[in-house]
């Protein structure tokens, strides 16, 4: 009950993360006092976190805005908010995305761990098992947020006197706090899936594993040029899980519940009305794009030019709405827009096997190892149709192989183009292209972080805003 009765706040919190740190911390106390003296309603409290990220789209809104932001879609929307993505000119006054949502849950995230340090009548294996999803939710949501924002209020702690004066953190620090949490979930959390008990296996992939917590490690390194890190990471992903993880045959197959590649996943909001991927609910077509705030966007024509002859992805994950002529090609990675019974086919895929061997491709070029970089670029390629690399092998040439097949592999996958164009220094050549075509004037470089919301910098007068905003 108590669990319930804090949940029915959260849509009121989201509005503002400042605002409900500095005046509902009697919640906190409540949810901390009660909720943590059984393993069933601790349970709850993490997993909630998941159900939430569910119910308020997570996967599609940050997909949507990158994609807008950047190359991957085009916009047929005429709502002001989707016109500053899709024309690179957001606003601090109106764009609060992901900013106010992953402060909702790493703050839910510091209440989990602080309320496992502090209850009692846990089980040690729960205990175990809840630190390292709560270390792994908060590290998660530190990394979407730092990729979009840069510097990041680093927010360790319920105590709302002191995160409510936080300044910002400078990267590289954020990203050792990554690391320490990843880190110490991969220690704790459990090499099977498990159900609510913490301790049954099952075969639904929902949970956070140390799988998942070394997957998100190693693309951690990767984006910190630690090298061998995230080969070692990566592969002991690859190779370590046991066969619990393979490159799926079909690529038909990638995205459904439970595949093989799956490393996490998001199930569907159930047991709703709409027990659908949002991706595919929200981007598959039946019709001419519409102007509103879904079924909006098309793939671009630069991402509709990427891809090589024969690739299978343009034909199993890119579908077409013919309408008044012209063919409207959308994401189609999940494919299911209706009620299914019992269950749903696909979850949405939030770290999945295809990345290691991309991650493991490009820190084995980036060390001179050309074999190993080609065979696990090779692995990709192969899969989708393609014959292997057979292009200049010399450092830059080959990671220019593996950056194109990132595009084309990870397209429309939890901001993961976006993010890429930043960490590899390509921001400014292809948007300084892109942003006049899509109609958003000249490129400039500030454009690349989102603005801090103007709602929590009128609060937290520590806080700075990004430059050009």
């Amino acid at each position: 009950m108590i669990v319930e009765n804090y949940l029915k706040y959260i849509p009121l919190m989201r509005q503002n993360i400042i605002h409900y740190i500095l005046h509902l911390p009697f919640l906190v106390l409540a949810f901390t006092a009660s909720v943590f003296d059984n393993d069933a309603s601790a349970t709850s409290a993490q997993t909630n976190i998941y159900s939430q990220m569910v119910s308020y789209n997570e996967s599609y809104n940050l997909v949507l805005q990158t994609g807008f932001l950047g190359d991957e879609l085009t916009s047929y929307s005429t709502v002001s908010t989707m016109q500053e993505y899709y024309e690179d000119a957001m606003l601090s006054s109106s764009i609060t995305s992901p900013w106010v949502d992953g402060y909702n849950y790493i703050y839910q995230a510091n209440a989990v761990i602080q309320g496992l340090q502090t209850g009692s009548g846990i089980t040690t294996a729960t205990f175990q098992q809840l630190t390292g999803e709560a270390k792994f939710t908060r590290a998660f949501w530190n990394f979407i947020l730092t990729n979009c924002y840069g510097a990041i209020p680093l927010a360790t702690t319920t105590d709302y006197s002191i995160t409510s004066t936080l300044s910002r953190t400078a990267q590289p620090i954020v990203y050792q706090q990554i690391i320490t949490d990843l880190t110490a979930a991969e220690g704790l959390l459990s090499a099977n899936y498990v159900d609510a008990t913490d301790t049954s296996i099952t075969t639904d992939r929902v949970r956070p594993t140390k799988w998942a917590a070394a997957a998100l490690l190693a693309r951690v390194y990767l984006y910190t040029g630690s090298y061998d890190s995230a080969i070692q990471q990566a592969t002991f992903v690859i190779n370590g899980s046991n066969g619990l993880y393979s490159l799926c045959d079909s690529l038909n197959n990638v995205f459904l519940a439970n595949s093989s590649e799956a490393i996490w996943q998001l199930p569907p909001s159930q047991p709703s009305n709409d027990p659908y991927v949002d991706d595919a609910y929200f981007f598959v077509l039946s019709g001419a794009p519409s102007n509103g705030t879904s079924n909006n966007a098309t793939i671009s024509l630069q991402l509709m030019g990427s891809f090589e002859a024969g690739d299978w992805r343009m034909t199993h994950w890119i579908g077409v709405y013919p309408a008044n002529g012209v063919n409207y090609y959308f994401p189609y990675k999940y494919k299911v827009t209706q009620t299914l019974t019992p269950a749903p086919a696909e979850y949405n895929m939030v770290l999945r096997l295809g990345e290691q061997y991309l991650i493991r491709a490009e820190a084995y070029a980036q060390q001179g190892n050309t074999n190993g970089a080609l065979a696990d670029l090779n692995a990709i390629r192969n899969r989708a149709g393609l014959m292997s690399y057979g292009g200049a092998t010399d450092k830059n040439s080959l990671l220019a192989a593996i950056f194109h097949e990132r595009q084309v592999e990870m397209f429309t996958e939890w901001g993961n183009r976006w993010f890429d164009l930043k960490r590899t220094d390509s921001m400014q050549a292809v948007m300084s292209v892109v942003c006049p075509y899509k109609g958003g004037g000249s490129w400039n470089s500030t454009k690349a972080l989102y603005p801090l919301p103007l709602s929590d910098l009128n609060i937290d007068v520590n806080l700075k805003q990004n430059p050009g905003y």
